[in-house]
C-alpha cells in the first residue's frame, strides 16, 4: 500500500473517530445536566414552559459561573453553634410562625455564606447551591418566598410550617461534616471527631395546623 493511500486511510479514520467522540458528547448534555442539577432540572424546564432547550443554557450558565465554586470549611464550634440556633428557632416556631420564618431565612443565608456560596444576591446563592446540593437547594428558594410573604403580613400556618421543612433540608445538608472541616478545625487549633448531626425533631413544625 503506497504512502498517500496510508494517508488518506489514516485521515478517515481519525475523521470517523472524531464523530463517533462527539456524537455520545453531544447526546450525553441533557443526561448530564438532570445528573447535576437533580430535580432543579425539571423546574427550570417547567419555568420556562417546557423549553427544555432554554432551560439547559440557563442550567450550563450556572454551571460555567459556579462549578468551580469550593464549599468552604466549618468548625465543629461554629456547626454545632448553628444547630443550636435552628433549634431555638423551631422551638418557638408554634408562637411566632412568621418571625420564625424570617429569622431562618436569614440564618440559612448565614450558613450558605459562610460556607462559600454568593452572599450578594439571594438569586446567585440559590443557583450555585442548585449545583452543590442539588437535591436540597430549592429549600433556600422556598424559605425565601416564605419569609418575603410573612413581611407583608401573610403568616399562614401550613405555608410558614411548609418553608421551614424545606429550609431545614438544606441547612442539615449543609452543615454536614466534609473533609474541609477537619482543616478549619485544625486552624483554628481546635481538631475535635467530626460527628455526623441527628436530624432533631421537627415536631414543632409538624404538629401545628390551624
Amino acid at each position: 500500500m503506497s504512502v498517500s493511500m496510508l494517508a488518506i486511510l489514516g485521515a478517515a479514520v481519525a475523521i470517523v473517530t472524531a464523530l463517533l467522540l462527539a456524537r455520545p458528547l453531544n447526546q450525553t448534555t441533557t443526561d448530564d445536566l438532570r445528573r447535576r442539577f437533580g430535580p432543579e432540572f425539571d423546574r427550570v424546564v417547567a419555568r420556562h414552559r417546557g423549553d427544555s432547550e432554554a432551560a439547559e443554557r440557563e442550567l450550563s450558565e450556572r454551571l460555567r459561573r459556579f462549578g468551580s465554586l469550593r464549599v468552604k470549611g466549618l468548625t465543629t464550634a461554629a456547626r454545632e453553634r448553628y444547630h443550636s440556633e435552628w433549634a431555638l428557632l423551631q422551638a418557638r416556631f408554634i408562637e411566632a410562625p412568621g418571625q420564625t420564618v424570617a429569622q431562618a431565612n436569614a440564618l440559612l443565608n448565614r450558613l450558605a455564606a459562610e460556607r462559600g456560596f454568593p452572599a450578594e444576591s439571594r438569586d446567585r446563592q440559590a443557583d450555585a447551591l442548585s449545583l452543590h446540593c442539588p437535591r436540597h437547594a430549592h429549600g433556600s428558594r422556598v424559605l425565601h418566598a416564605a419569609a418575603q410573604r410573612a413581611a407583608t403580613g401573610d403568616t399562614d400556618t401550613e405555608a410558614m410550617r411548609h418553608a421551614m421543612l424545606a429550609g431545614y433540608e438544606l441547612f442539615h445538608e449543609l452543615l454536614l461534616p466534609r473533609p474541609q472541616d477537619r482543616r478549619a478545625d485544625a486552624l483554628a487549633g481546635h481538631p475535635r471527631p467530626h460527628r455526623p448531626f441527628g436530624v432533631p425533631s421537627q415536631r414543632s413544625a409538624h404538629s401545628t395546623r390551624h
